[in-house]
């Protein structure tokens, strides 16, 4: 079982329809302690009163129901696995998704690949940096062999740096911080990696003179997002309450959705279409680059206020939980959240991670039970095997 489960998380990051397992978790509801089964049903609820209040009902409610359950689901799954180490199985997938990266870039641009930002064949260019960032903090809190340690990443941070995703960058030097304050518990510990990240800023930005790609992660540049953001405040305005609707909020964002049917820019440049009977559906993922702003225009007040304490639930697990890794996860992802939406699911930002990771910290925070013992969860409780 545990072989298999490990096999399920090493392969997610390549075959992203494999997280769809987590709804199997979902049989273990009784597992959520009383404040964080109260909150959920919160969330849900203002989920499901948003859709009735949105343009659209018959289409918003269902819509509202699976984006939710499967929320809940990963938080489950989380629950259920407890301990982070589990996430260190991502690693090898992620390795993958790297060299996939590489692959595509070299394939589409040859050998000026290295002054382009990376591409790949289904993920997008941010989900790119931010498997980087994720793939940097597995590998340091990982504790197999340092010379594996050190070549993923490497490799992670050769991914994260050229797909020139700010966001991304914002996870890592967030998460690494986090991780040290965490892990050793003390400020001087997280100055020091701050102090670090400050050098690596330094260095990208006298390599950016020569490298686009590193260039970009400095730019203060906001590559057209207020655009964005005018029209998801329009959204707002227009439909304060309810929002437009799950999936519904791309019409509303003319300056991405102008563009067509074009999922990602990798699949552009390896000459991969739409399929037509996609196409009413291409704006489904399209997002406000800002996480409030994305919650209100999908979801109005009604929804955002749900989504906000379950965030907060999750966050306060976080912190109570004494892990680094789930600290470093939590905060890293919140900052992304100011000019993207890595929460959102289903998706190809590696969201589930992060309500997984949520699960987990609800675990180890004392806010879930275990079935078995009906007891709070042991915090120091085996966990899986190293890799």
């Amino acid at each position: 079982m545990r072989s298999r489960l490990a096999w399920l998380i090493a392969l997610v990051p390549v075959f992203p329809p494999l997280y769809l397992a987590a709804f199997a978790a979902l049989r273990y509801w009784r597992a959520l302690g009383p404040l964080a089964r109260g909150v959920v049903l919160f969330y849900l609820g203002t989920q499901l009163a948003a859709a009735l209040l949105a343009p659209g009902p018959l289409v918003s409610l269902p819509l509202a129901l699976l984006r939710g359950l499967f929320v809940v689901a990963l938080l489950l799954a989380g629950v259920r696995l407890a301990d982070p180490r589990w996430l260190h199985y991502l690693l090898a997938g992620l390795a993958v998704v790297y060299l996939l990266a590489f692959w595509a870039s070299y394939d589409a641009y040859g050998s000026q690949f290295l002054l382009r930002r990376l591409i790949h064949p289904y993920y997008t260019i941010v989900s790119v940096g931010l498997a980087g960032a994720l793939g940097v903090l597995l590998a340091l809190d990982w504790r197999g062999p340092l010379a594996a340690r050190l070549f993923l990443a490497a490799l992670a941070l050769a991914a994260l740096v050229l797909s020139g995703s700010r966001g991304a960058l914002a996870v890592l030097v967030v998460g690494l911080v986090l991780w040290f304050a965490v892990r050793f518990r003390r400020a001087a510990w997280a100055a020091a990696a701050a102090g670090a990240g400050a050098a690596g800023v330094y260095v990208v930005a006298t390599l950016g003179q020569h490298v686009p790609a590193l260039a970009r992660l400095l730019s203060f540049s906001l590559s057209g997002r207020d655009r964005v953001w005018e029209g998801a405040l329009e959204a707002i305005r227009t439909h304060p309450w309810g929002g437009v609707g799950p999936y519904q909020l791309g019409p509303w964002l003319d300056y991405l959705y102008q563009y067509g049917c074009n999922l990602w820019t990798g699949a552009e440049r390896l000459g991969l279409g739409c399929p037509a009977w996609l196409e009413p559906f291409y704006g489904a993922w399209l997002i406000a680059h800002n996480l409030l702003l994305h919650s209100l225009g999908e979801t109005g007040a009604v929804g955002t206020l749900g989504f906000l304490a379950l965030l907060a639930l999750v966050g306060y697990a976080a912190l109570r939980s004494r892990e680094p890794l789930l600290a470093a996860i939590f905060f890293g992802y919140l900052v992304m959240s100011l000019v993207d939406n890595p929460m959102a699911v289903p998706s190809l930002h590696l969201a589930e991670v992060f309500w997984v990771a949520g699960g987990m910290a609800l675990a180890r925070a004392g806010l879930a039970v275990a079935l078995e013992q009906g007891v709070a969860v042991d915090e120091h409780q085996p966990g899986p095997d190293p890799l």
